[in-house]
């Protein structure tokens, strides 16, 4: 890609190419463009929109959908554009993508799903699908799986083909390509019978129904619409699948149905026959002759009456997850971390998500800023959120409870209520920052109690007594809270590393424990024989000698 400049551009001289643009399912959304168009009426400035030089004078739009629709509104005849020189569609979509990414309307799980299919079928390698669209590669090999496995079945069978005219018997085929003979059969029908099942002539036996990416062409379109029309009357009584039985015309339906079905997403609200008689004049559906047309979309009504009883179903879902997810994050004592353990929260609690966790997560991520503010509106305490008034308050609500377990468990109690009261969502570090604070005020109430009791002893006691009875408390009890932070800071400091012959040795030691308990004994020993003698071989280079 060449970047050529930034300029004002007429818009008339830029053309809409659907097919470059990464949106497949919703398209243009009303809603945003009438925000850009308000807003660019108020003066707001926008990024220039990207778009490519074809020449003589004609662009093709890589970018800005939204904003190109707002300014025509607006009546406006030019619009600022960052102009680009790209090699050829295949780079034009993938920038296009990259574009969204960075700032457009996300792309909807399904929509990434049909753009990888589309990239990984002109060539675009997993790694670079992964960067793309921002997901694992895993990911991105299920995507692509019905790509890969048809790719790998149409080189067998041509493999197999080629065997055959070379004098190899069917069964000496299978077992060099691994398959059985009953595909080497069924291979070899299918290319024979090919040509009578598509062509009504002989002149058209030998035309190519489908593009190496799998579109239709000219030829197949015509071949699938003389198909339905000849079975018509079976066609109505029976699915596609059980009246088609011919890979290729399959392949065309295939490709008409995935089709439809994205266009009957866009219009999932309206009714069918509005939907019907929009869709039927529009690219692909008219290729089809209009007899084959009107029966392709009898059969589809199917489809659609399913797809809207799933969005409706979704739409339900949706509502459900985001109203139930709000109670949450208004929830004081939930603590939100990550999408997934919101998820979890929401079915611990009881919402009825089993078995839609993609779905949900999809809709927390879409509806992420929207979540996020509601949990806002909570604020998370500081260290300084409690007074030290109130920590002494609470000191002397527990302080006479004996038990250590029951006065931190109600020390908790008090500090979670006083959170909520001010308005704070109740986060466990803070509370627990505050138990530890209470219980060393306890402790220093204390000894400064012990030790007016043992200044009134002394004075009655001898100075080695006094002494002895304060070394034999101190065994009993322990030292003072200040005493002990002076102890334990000496002990630190006195304390020395251990010699760094003996912490290799632990640490090794750990390793190799590790290493037998997860890969077993014996394949630890060989693996700690096999590194025994690679670095007995370095060491006899090294500066420093075995």
């Amino acid at each position: 890609m060449k970047v050529k400049g930034i300029f004002e551009i007429k818009i008339s001289q830029i053309e809409v190419i659907q097919g470059l643009l990464p949106r497949l399912h919703t398209h243009t959304i009303e809603e945003k463009v009438e925000e850009y168009k308000e807003a660019m009426s108020e003066g707001e400035q926008f990024p220039p929109i990207v778009v490519w030089d074809k020449g003589n004078g004609i662009y093709w739009l890589i970018d800005g959908m939204h904003r190109l629709l707002a300014l025509k509104r607006l009546g406006k005849d030019t619009i600022k554009a960052e102009v680009v020189e790209l090699a050829d569609e295949l780079e034009a979509r993938i920038l296009a993508i990259e574009k969204n990414m960075l700032h457009g309307i996300p792309l909807s799980r399904e929509e990434k799903k049909e753009l990888a299919r589309l990239l990984y079928a002109d060539g675009v390698e997993i790694e670079k699908l992964k960067r793309l669209f921002r997901v694992s590669e895993r990911t991105i090999y299920n995507w692509v799986e019905g790509i890969r496995r048809r790719a790998k079945d149409e080189e067998l069978k041509r493999r197999a083909l080629e065997l055959r005219k070379q004098g190899l018997s069917q069964q000496e085929v299978a077992e060099r390509l691994g398959v059985s003979q009953r595909v080497i059969s069924n291979w070899e029908r299918e290319s024979l019978a090919q040509p009578e099942k598509i062509a009504g002539s002989s002149n058209e036996k030998n035309s190519q129904l489908l593009t190496p990416d799998g579109t239709p062409t000219e030829e197949g379109f015509k071949a699938l619409s003389e198909f339905i029309e000849e079975r018509e009357e079976e066609l109505r009584q029976k699915p596609f699948n059980d009246v088609v039985k011919d890979r290729s015309l399959r392949d065309i339906l295939k490709f008409l149905n995935e089709t439809v079905k994205k266009d009957f997403r866009r219009f999932i609200d309206d009714p069918y026959e509005k939907v019907r008689s929009y869709l039927q004049g529009m690219p692909p559906y008219d290729n089809l002759s209009v007899r084959a047309r009107r029966i392709f979309f009898d059969k589809a009504q199917a489809v659609f009456e399913e797809l809207k009883k799933e969005h409706e179903e979704k739409r339900k879902l949706e509502s459900l997850v985001l109203e139930k997810a709000k109670e949450i994050l208004l929830d004081p004592d939930y603590v939100f971390s990550t999408w997934k353990s919101l998820r979890f929260e929401l079915s611990r609690r009881g919402v009825g998500i089993s078995g839609h966790e993609e779905l949900v997560d999809e809709i927390l991520h879409q509806h992420a800023d929207e979540l996020l503010a509601v949990y806002k509106k909570i604020p998370e305490p500081t260290e300084d959120s409690l007074t030290e008034e109130e920590i002494n308050k609470i000191k002397e609500e527990v302080k006479e409870e004996k038990d250590r377990w029951r006065r931190e468990y109600k020390t908790r109690e008090a500090v979670r209520r006083i959170l909520r009261e001010k308005g704070l969502r109740v986060v466990d570090s803070v509370v627990e920052r505050t138990v530890k604070k209470v219980e060393e005020l306890i402790r220093q109430e204390e000894w400064e109690k012990l030790e007016k009791i043992a200044e009134e002893i002394e004075q009655s006691m001898t100075d080695e007594e006094a002494e002895r009875l304060r070394e034999e408390y101190e065994r009993t009890f322990g030292k003072k809270p200040q005493e002990q932070k002076k102890t334990k800071e000496k002990e630190k400091k006195e304390q020395s590393p251990p010699p760094i012959e003996d912490w290799y040795k632990n640490q090794l030691e750990l390793l190799l424990m590790d290493m037998g308990i997860k890969l077993g004994w014996e394949r630890t020993f060989q693996i700690v024989e096999e590194v025994f003698q690679k670095v007995r071989e370095f060491s006899k280079n090294a500066r420093r000698g075995w």
